[in-house]
């Protein structure tokens, strides 16, 4: 449905689109609608836009947004090719909001951009592209009460009765989550399901819950029963990924293998977004005593063009030294850490300086087989180590890598207290825990 303001046309949620004609809102309206659920082709979709409205500027902009996600030199590259070929919008318009949150962005800026999208926000309250945009910002941030209140500052402005109210609740159920809020989260991501149960964002906001609780069986038999609803979103593999963490803590090796094999990495994708949950599934599967060898070796081979350009999100390279590290090509996850020293910039530069460098340092060392330099790494940076990004379900790897190299460096006190760290904030956890030191104690 498209509506009006006074002459204007307006989006599919009620606020102004410059330049936007029937058919170019119809097709932008419909992008963005993908971008919240995770689902079908966002991209042509907002090239359909541009392409039928060609003063519609917001179509554009977010065409510039869909390259940033992929967090490449090339797509940041191409990203910046699109802005700057946009003219400049209205003053104190949506537009001209978006358009320098997407400059930032191009430029490294990155919480430059989540400044321009809050003021997007605070001009308009229903601009459910600055709320998905920005959450996502605040997610490879890793800035964790602004997952939540991103969300929280625009709730009044979304009644049940609104189009796309149930995408707000499954946003502000996932910053919840990682606020340590699991029952209101919980709450949240089901009325979100109720109305849309195919609401990606809203099943992930629950594996989450069910993942920080230490609900392993509930949470396998949630992923089981709402498959058919994600199965098909360009999401998936991180859903599987979640559905595999499971597992993984429950011991069923040979199911996880079996989830990486047909679901993680069914297919070569060369998109960061799935490459990081192949990595990170095999590092895990690895500290727990699998062999993944030839996995490993087969992704480091896949992932070779994208860490043979210029660095530009320090998480996914964190990743690809994983799967570097476990493939054994060690002088190749050295030079990926020495490209981020070297060659970062923006915010990707302060981040690695603040701890990135540091972490990528530990994990290499505890794939070259030195767990007391990883100690001595990850030690320190843990308590801020959230800055390089993601969640907190991704990070715990730094906490498992961590106890698993004080077991290998014979530090048999300091496992023990990683334990009981560990298993008091999730006593689900505890035989997982223990068959993570027995597999690295010497």
């Amino acid at each position: 449905m498209t509506v009006t303001q006074g002459t204007q046309l307006a989006d599919r949620w009620g606020v102004a689109v410059h330049g936007a004609n029937e058919e170019g809102i119809s097709r932008l309206n419909n992008a963005v609608e993908c971008l919240l659920a995770l689902a079908g082709d966002p991209a042509r979709l907002a090239e359909e836009a541009a392409a039928a409205a060609p003063d519609m500027a917001l179509a554009r902009i977010f065409r510039a947004y869909l390259s940033l996600y992929g967090t490449t030199a090339d797509s940041v590259a191409e990203a910046a090719k699109i802005v700057s070929e946009i003219p400049p919008p209205p003053a104190g318009s949506r537009e001209a909001a978006h358009l320098q949150a997407a400059r930032a962005w191009s430029a490294g800026d990155w919480p430059g951009a989540t400044r321009a999208l809050e003021r997007a926000l605070i001009l308009s309250p229903r601009d459910a592209l600055a709320l998905k945009v920005a959450q996502d910002l605040y997610f490879f941030l890793g800035s964790r009460l602004d997952l939540r209140d991103v969300a929280a500052r625009v709730l009044p402005a979304w009644p049940q009765e609104l189009p796309g109210w149930g995408y707000v609740q499954g946003i502000y159920a996932f910053g919840l989550e990682e606020n340590g809020d699991y029952r209101q989260a919980q709450t949240r991501a089901e009325n979100a399901l109720a109305a849309n149960p195919r609401d990606v964002w809203s099943v992930h906001a629950m594996a989450h819950v069910y993942e920080m609780e230490g609900s392993q069986l509930a949470g396998i038999d949630f992923m089981s029963a709402t498959v058919p609803n994600w199965q098909d979103s360009y999401f998936a593999v991180h859903n599987w990924w979640h559905r595999a963490l499971f597992s993984l803590e429950l011991g069923e090796t040979d199911e996880v293998l079996a989830l990486y094999d047909h679901q993680v990495r069914a297919r070569p994708s060369l998109e960061w977004l799935d490459v990081v949950d192949a990595a990170a599934l095999l590092w895990r599967l690895a500290i727990y005593g699998a062999d993944v060898r030839e996995r490993a070796t087969r992704l480091a081979g896949d992932i070779a063009p994208l860490v043979d350009s210029a660095p530009v999100y320090i998480f996914n390279d964190w990743h690809a030294v994983m799967a570097l590290g476990l493939a054994g090509r060690q002088e190749r996850s050295e030079q990926v850490i020495a490209d981020n020293r070297r060659l970062a910039t923006g915010t990707n530069k302060d981040v690695a300086e603040l701890a990135g460098l540091t972490l990528l340092e530990g994990f290499s060392a505890f794939a070259a087989g030195r767990p007391a330099d990883t100690l001595e790494a990850l030690i320190g940076i843990r308590q801020i180590a959230n800055v390089v990004g993601g969640s907190h379900a991704q990070r715990d790897v730094i906490d498992l890598t961590l106890l698993a190299a004080a077991a290998r460096a014979g530090e048999t006190r300091l496992a023990r207290a990683l334990a009981n760290e560990r298993e008091a904030r999730k006593p689900t956890a505890a035989a997982a825990t223990e068959r993570l030191i027995a597999a690295n104690s010497r």
